[in-house]
């Protein structure tokens, strides 16, 4: 019966099915579109997340933890919701929020709580649990000295066998089957034994869960996530793009920079900042503002290639980032730009012009340090008269 409740408990993994997104003022940001189910009510960005999972409550603490380590996670088990049975999962998203995923748990839990009642029918135990064992989505697999004893029904077809036989008659060891990136299933073991780790697998990418079961018998749980991953991927790209104009925030600009500055490669950085652009905002309304924001945004990016980097600084301030050190080549391109926009008819307002500050990477520059050349240059820019670009 130990037994048992150590598979049962193993099963319990990480197989997310919903998600929602919140802010430090606990509003919903982002949510997937089933979460309702668990509520029996529409669920609405900038709804208070306490209204909808009162459980919350007294976590608060907890939830300033998870916003500043984003090693640190919490889980709730087995919550009762609208006749679903979840486990709730507070994870570090970003600094500003926190990831809630929802992992439906309903028919396990049930499965479970039948199986306790049958707890000295041994047979019916046994066939019992195989059958949850191969109706998970999961991918469940019992090592024994480093061989597969037993298979689920999902992994034999994920890897396309016909049966466990034939499983073990592909290899000696039964291991390069998965294509796992480590040596053996004892390896395996002490990676993910002390926590779920994420590994690739082919294409998709899991969540793995080691468990000791006795002796040399050993669980693994192969939670598919490359559907949550491609989500992550969305809201990270939502998080990291500024609204108006789809270019990248500074912030995420700060960190490639960083990046750079830190691998000591060479770059040289751009500040572009729209001539008297409170002028437009005055005579025409910000509606109209906003659309020549964009049109800039978008002559200037058709410029750029792929691996340069631009961004919105904020208001008509922008940033770009070449991953080049010959300066020349550079304020030759920026002169360019610069050309194009002040020959350029922006809709509804006709005429603009753009001044250029640039300055490029030196030994044991900052972020800092870079940007403050950079701005330098710009304000001289100004100074001279605008529309033009001058070196820092």
């Amino acid at each position: 019966m130990k037994n048992i409740q150590i598979i049962l408990n193993a099963i319990l993994s990480q197989d997310v099915f919903e998600y929602i997104l919140i802010d430090k003022a606990y509003q919903i940001t982002d949510l997937s579109e089933n979460v309702t189910r668990y509520f029996g009510e529409t669920v609405h960005r900038g709804d208070d997340i306490r209204d909808y999972l009162p459980e919350i409550v007294g976590y608060e603490d907890r939830i300033e933890t998870v916003l500043e380590d984003e090693k640190s996670r919490y889980v709730l088990e087995t919550v009762y919701k609208n006749d679903y049975y979840i486990d709730i999962h507070l994870e570090h998203y970003s600094k500003d929020k926190v990831l809630i995923l929802l992992h439906n748990t309903t028919e396990i839990t049930l499965s479970k709580l039948e199986l306790l009642q049958y707890s000295n029918e041994n047979q019916l135990l046994f066939n019992t649990i195989k059958k949850i064992l191969d109706s998970q989505n999961n991918l469940l697999v019992v090592t024994s000295n480093n061989k597969i004893e037993y298979a689920n029904k999902k992994f034999l077809e994920y890897f396309s066998l016909k049966s466990l036989d034939e499983l073990k008659e592909r290899n000696e060891n039964n291991f390069s089957i998965t294509s796992l990136p480590v040596s053996s299933f004892d390896a395996l073991y002490e990676y993910a034994k002390e926590e779920e780790k994420e590994l690739t697998i082919g294409e998709d990418t899991f969540l793995v869960k080691a468990t000791l079961l006795e002796k040399t018998y050993k669980l693994f749980t192969f939670s598919k996530i490359t559907k949550l991953c491609d989500i992550n991927r969305v809201l990270e790209e939502k998080i990291n793009r500024d609204p108006l104009t789809g270019l990248y925030r500074k912030s995420f600009f700060d960190e490639k920079l960083a990046e750079a500055l830190e691998y000591d490669q060479s770059v040289t950085l751009v500040i572009a900042d729209i001539d008297n652009f409170k002028t437009i905002n005055d005579r025409y309304g910000h509606l109209v503002g906003d659309r020549a924001l964009r049109e800039f945004a978008d002559l200037v990016s058709s410029q750029l290639r792929d691996n340069d980097l631009f961004a919105r600084w904020g208001g008509e301030e922008f940033l770009i980032l070449f991953n080049c050190s010959k300066q020349e080549k550079i304020v030759e391109k920026i002169e360019s730009i610069r050309e194009m926009v002040d020959t350029h008819v922006f809709d509804g307002v006709g005429h603009l012009t753009v001044s250029f500050g640039v300055a490029t990477s030196k030994e044991n520059d900052t972020v800092y340090s870079l940007l403050e050349r950079a701005d330098k240059a710009l304000y001289l820019a100004k100074k001279k008269g605008k529309n033009m670009v001058i070196v820092g």
